[in-house]
């Protein structure tokens, strides 16, 4: 029994070692790393489950594990004033955007979804820009402009305006992410960006569950593959990948040390696709995909 606990005990002191080393730039990739992974298996669920099953499970699942660490945390709750926008943030971010996300897998492929992912920090920019009246510079929207000609490309590559629904719904998600971008600096200035994250997610898992409750029992019907997916994306691409990407931000020295690791999202979600889908990107992904990530490098040095 004593060996045991002595081998357990070397096991936790080796994880911690692990973690005191960990650089900003590996927090980063550990974050984008299961990033790409939601895309790809989105793609795989979404061939036995439905689209509003498998988001309302996702954050059925993560909400629990949420409310362990709230809870777990001592995480105080919201005052009655910010739940308003506590509920937009989780509407936004969380329950709005994986709606849309979902439905945009079904139509397109995790490589060019990854790709117009990527313009979220744009939007968010363009949003500000009216809202608030941010000033964004010349560069910048050269940039955006760059990476809008890779759109373009996306769309026009066979001639015609044959615009993919997928897209559509993707820029939709984009809107929605970049609304939640633009809550967090007003929840942030009251609470921890930690904080605002949880309680976000916490609510946007209750809004899709209060949106479809039947989904719940659904979880039931589907095969055990299917359903250990569907937790893998709660916990990983959900939850840790904030962590790491939080921790990120506290290791780097530079902001745009750990932002730039955002585009490299499309080229993992890319590979895995071949690898896991035999999803071979179309000439037309690749080279728009190019020109966007181009525009959002460039877009990303402005800042």
């Amino acid at each position: 029994m004593n060996l045991y606990f002595i081998k357990r005990g070397q096991r936790k002191m080796d994880l911690k070692e692990i973690y005191t080393k960990l650089t900003a730039k590996k927090c980063a990739f550990i974050a984008i790393f299961f990033w790409a992974t939601a895309f790809v298996l989105t793609k795989v669920v979404l061939k036995e489950v439905d689209v509003t099953t498998l988001g309302v499970l996702r954050y059925f699942f993560a909400s629990i594990i949420v409310i362990f660490i709230l809870i777990k945390k001592k995480i105080p709750i919201p005052e009655l004033k910010d739940i308003p926008a506590f509920i937009f943030a989780g509407f936004s971010g969380y329950a709005g955007y994986i709606a849309l996300f979902n439905i945009a897998t079904l139509l397109s492929s995790p490589s060019t979804l990854s790709v117009i992912n990527a313009l979220a920090p744009a939007i968010t920019a363009i949003v500000a820009y009216f809202i608030f009246n941010e000033r964004i510079k010349l560069i910048g929207w050269l940039s955006m402009g760059i990476s809008f000609c890779g759109i373009l490309i996306l769309t026009l590559w066979d001639g015609v305006l044959t615009v993919n629904k997928g897209i559509l719904y993707m820029l939709a998600g984009c809107l929605l992410l970049s609304l939640y971008n633009i809550s967090q600096r007003y929840l942030t200035k009251k609470y921890s960006s930690f904080d605002v994250s949880m309680y976000s997610m916490l609510i946007g898992g209750i809004l899709l569950v209060i949106y479809s409750p039947s989904s719940i029992t659904n979880m039931f019907s589907i095969s055990f593959t299917s359903l250990i997916l569907i937790v893998y994306m709660s916990i990983f691409p959900s939850i840790i990948s904030y962590f790491f990407w939080t921790k990120a931000f506290e290791l780097a020295k530079h902001t745009t040390e750990v932002t730039s690791f955002m585009f490299v999202t499309p080229v993992l979600a890319t590979l895995m696709g071949i690898i896991i889908l035999g999803d071979i990107p179309k000439l037309s992904t690749l080279i728009g995909g190019v020109v966007i990530i181009l525009g959002m490098i460039l877009f990303n040095k402005t800042k």
